[in-house]
C-alpha cells in the first residue's frame, strides 16, 4: 500500500537500530503516477513521460552570501535555483539541529524575503539554507484504534511545466532523490483522504461496511483498497486492484462494483484523479500532497 518505499523503510529502521547513520539531506523531486506502483520497491507504476513532463523540485539547499538577524526578512543569496517558490519553508542547515527560520516571501534574482522577520540569526556569512514545500510535519495524536497519524502535508504550490501533449490522468505521486531514476522515498494518491477500515460481505456486489457512517464515501466517488496488517481480503469473481467507484450507499455501508465469494475485511481510501489535457498547466494547490506515518 503508499507509505514508505522500501529504500526509505530500511534507512529508517537501520537508524533505529544503529547500524546506520541517516543519509545527509538533499534534494527532492515530486513525480506524478497515471498507475500507482504496485510493491513498496516502487515498481509496477507508471509515471508521467513526454509531452514536456519533468519532475519538479520540492528541496533542495542554496547557501547564503552574507549574514541575517531577526531584525529584518530579507536574506542575500548566492544564487536562484528558479524551483523555489513562495510558500516553502526555510530551515538554516549550519545551525545543530537545523532551525526553522521563516517562509519564502517572493525570491527575485539573489534577493530572499520571508514572509516575516528571520526566527533565527545567521551563524555566519555563508549559512546553508534548506528549502521545502512541506513545512515541519505534525506529530500522532489519539488513541488505538482511532489514532490520527504523524502527517505532513505540502504548504508551497507546487507546479509543472505546461504539458504539451496529454499526460493521462494522474492518480498518484511520488518523491525521489534525482530528477530522473534515482531512490524513491514515499509514495500515496493524489488527495487529502484517510485510509478507513471495513468488513465486507458474500454477494454480488460485495457489500462493505465502516465503523462511521461519515466515513462511507459518495456515490461516484473514486476509491482504491488494500488489505489490513495481517489481515485478508474477501476472494472475488473479479478484482480489488485499480481505481474503482463507489455505488450503493446507505448509511455506513456501500459497495465497489465487486463480486465476493467470502467475507472479509481491509481498508479503503479515497482518490482525487486529475486529467491533465496537452496545453494545461498542472498546479497543485497546499494541502494536495498529504504523506502519513503511524
Amino acid at each position: 500500500m503508499a507509505g514508505l518505499a522500501d529504500y526509505y523503510a530500511q534507512l529508517n529502521i537501520d537508524f533505529a537500530t544503529g547500524r546506520a547513520g541517516m543519509p545527509a539531506i538533499g534534494n527532492r523531486f515530486l513525480a506524478l503516477f497515471t498507475t500507482a506502483p504496485t510493491s513498496d520497491a516502487g515498481t509496477g507504476g507508471t509515471e508521467v513521460s513526454g509531452g514536456a513532463y519533468a519532475r519538479i523540485q520540492i528541496a533542495g539547499a542554496v547557501a547564503a552570501t552574507a549574514s541575517f538577524t531577526t531584525a529584518s526578512p530579507n536574506i542575500t543569496m548566492t544564487t536562484n535555483p528558479g524551483w523555489v517558490v513562495p510558500g516553502m519553508n526555510v530551515w538554516d542547515l549550519t545551525t545543530v539541529p537545523p532551525t526553522q527560520i521563516g517562509t519564502v516571501s517572493t525570491y527575485v534574482g539573489t534577493a530572499l524575503v520571508l514572509t516575516a522577520n528571520a526566527a533565527h540569526a545567521s551563524q555566519g556569512t555563508t549559512d546553508s539554507l534548506q528549502f521545502s514545500a512541506f513545512p515541519a510535519s505534525s506529530a500522532s495524536s489519539g488513541n488505538e484504534p482511532s489514532t490520527t497519524p504523524a502527517q505532513g502535508v505540502n504548504g508551497a504550490v507546487i507546479t509543472f511545466a505546461q504539458a504539451t501533449l496529454s499526460w493521462g490522468t494522474v492518480t498518484s505521486w511520488a518523491i525521489y532523490d534525482a530528477v530522473t531514476s534515482g531512490n524513491m522515498f514515499w509514495w500515496d494518491y493524489l488527495g487529502n483522504f484517510k485510509w478507513i477500515p471495513f468488513s465486507c460481505t458474500s454477494a454480488s456486489p460485495g457489500v462493505l461496511t465502516t465503523d462511521l457512517a461519515a466515513d462511507a464515501p459518495a456515490n461516484g466517488s473514486s476509491c482504491v483498497v488494500t488489505t489490513k496488517f495481517g489481515g485478508t481480503l474477501p476472494t472475488t469473481a473479479g478484482s480489488w486492484a485499480g481505481i474503482l467507484t463507489s455505488a450503493g450507499l446507505s448509511g455506513a455501508t456501500f459497495n465497489l462494483g465487486v463480486n465476493t465469494t467470502s467475507i472479509g475485511g481491509g481498508q479503503f481510501r479515497q482518490v482525487t484523479q486529475q486529467p491533465i489535457a496537452a496545453n494545461v498547466t498542472a498546479s497543485f494547490a497546499a494541502s494536495s500532497f498529504t504523506l502519513s506515518s503511524a
